[in-house]
């Protein structure tokens, strides 16, 4: 089977570039001469493609263990790829969390710390020239990179690394129907008819029928606006299959929130939507033969609390806000499928990117190759996540901003502002933490040991969290 996937990497060797043929010379002798040819092929590089979700919580899927919300075509792909269960933003926001996801950088090294916070420096539309970023990257070995949806940064994205810059929203969100959009090198927005996703969802499949998505490896980089709000208006053939449902009946197994329901139905409806769509683009990649040599990395930007706490968005270091869900299909790369508890973080996918693009990570990078985990390797390290909210300046969220290192089993939270306590869930017993084991005897070497953990992931990258809170 290794043997058979690995053929099927060997695609179109001549028009990809990937063969090189080194020819020995001749050798002249007295009466008669031999040739000697030797050829190398090396393995072409992968195409990538990723697709973003916007506020969505790790549990919007039937594969999660939601019984609710119907997503056919992401729980197949759960199936057929490695479903990462327990993987986490490093910042749960949209704007930093796309700043980080490009950048390869946490928010205290870009000064890109929230929707409402930034350092001066890093609003000048330059400011990301001076980091590493994953498009440009990748641009430079070799990779069309194409940008399809949501941008939600003052950046261009061409100034990024985005060669291909199709359908896109300069902006963080809009409606859901007839929205504004931008085309190519421009900002200039004029509103499409339609469905927003269907229209993001057009423009991908365009590129992948065009011969660009054939001529050399691509990065496709399709982000789509749903479920953020307002969640509808949705076509009629998926409000269709929630008839007769109400949002008082539609809450995960998993959550637990209080006061007023929130509107679960539409959500869901924006949800399977957003998988129908996605389903169609996967559908182009199987017809066009692309599918076999593509990278597919489905994640959310960040959670969303529904109401959790008493909470509508995102950005608080709870479970509803930084989970999001993650899959990940790499044919002739992974050699497991089925859910992982491996701790992934959003960190995580930029050095993954590029180890696969035969590009080696920045050393600046913070963020951890998940080939291992891919490889089903056993002990493969990827068994804490750090997130962080930076901000601590805006009249918003100033107030929240913390660091917080987690694993599968248990999550610490240190807050910047003296005046709030520490936070330490045993997320297993406690999934909806409830119980804070902060300075509890019996908690004590758990506490230690996190305390140890996210001390040294400070250390390492500089943060500055780690003495302003002394």
């Amino acid at each position: 089977m290794a043997e058979e996937s690995h053929r099927r990497w060997l695609w179109t060797i001549a028009r990809s570039g990937a063969a090189a043929l080194l020819l020995g010379g001749l050798v002249a002798g007295a009466g008669a001469g031999r040739a000697m040819a030797r050829q190398k092929v090396d393995a072409p590089k992968p195409n990538i493609l990723f697709i973003m979700s916007d506020d969505h919580r790790w549990d919007g899927l039937h594969a999660a263990g939601n019984p609710h919300v119907i997503t056919p075509n992401l729980d197949r792909l759960a199936a057929e790829g490695l479903h990462f269960t327990q993987a986490t933003m490093h910042v749960p926001q949209c704007s930093p969390a796309r700043a980080q996801l490009l950048t390869g950088l946490p928010p205290h090294h870009t000064g890109w710390y929230s929707n409402q916070s930034q350092r001066p420096e890093a609003r000048s539309p330059d400011s990301f020239d001076r980091f590493p970023r994953v498009p440009e990257l990748l641009r430079r070995a070799g990779y069309r990179t194409v940008l399809v949806g949501k941008w939600h940064l003052p950046h261009q994205p061409w100034d990024i690394g985005f060669s291909d810059v199709r359908t896109w929203l300069p902006g963080g969100g809009g409606p859901y129907r007839n929205i504004p959009l931008a085309q190519g090198r421009s900002r200039e927005v004029k509103p499409i008819e339609g469905f927003t996703q269907e229209a993001f969802a057009d423009s991908a499949i365009g590129f992948l029928e065009s011969d660009d998505a054939r001529t050399q490896p691509f990065l496709l980089w399709l982000s789509f606006t749903a479920p953020h709000s307002p969640y509808q208006p949705n076509p009629p053939r998926i409000a269709k299959q929630y008839e007769g449902k109400r949002s008082e009946d539609l809450r995960p197994p998993t959550f637990k929130g209080e006061g007023r329901t929130r509107d679960w139905l539409h959500y869901y409806e924006a949800i399977t939507l957003l998988d129908e769509q996605i389903g169609r683009v996967l559908h182009t990649l199987q017809a066009r033969g692309l599918s076999d040599r593509t990278m597919i990395v489905f994640s959310g930007d960040n959670g969303f609390m529904m109401g959790s706490r008493d909470w509508d968005g995102k950005v608080l270091p709870y479970e509803g806000s930084i989970r999001v869900p993650l899959i990940i299909r790499a044919p002739g790369v992974a050699k497991v499928k089925g859910p992982t508890d491996a701790a992934a973080s959003s960190l995580d996918l930029p050095p993954t990117f590029a180890r696969l693009a035969g590009v080696p990570p920045p050393a600046e990078w913070a963020g951890r190759d998940l080939s291992p985990v891919l490889a089903g390797t056993r002990n493969h390290g990827i068994d804490y996540a750090v997130s962080e909210f930076a901000d601590t300046t805006s009249k918003e969220f100033g107030r929240y901003a913390y660091r917080l290192a987690r694993t599968p089993s248990h999550k610490l939270i240190l807050w910047h502002d003296p005046a709030r306590p520490d936070e330490l869930y045993d997320l297993r017993q406690d999934p909806h933490e409830a119980t804070n084991l902060a300075g509890q005897p019996r908690a004590q070497p758990t506490e230690a040991r996190l305390r140890r953990t996210l001390d040294d992931w400070m250390k390492k990258t500089a943060d500055p969290f780690r003495t302003e809170r002394r």
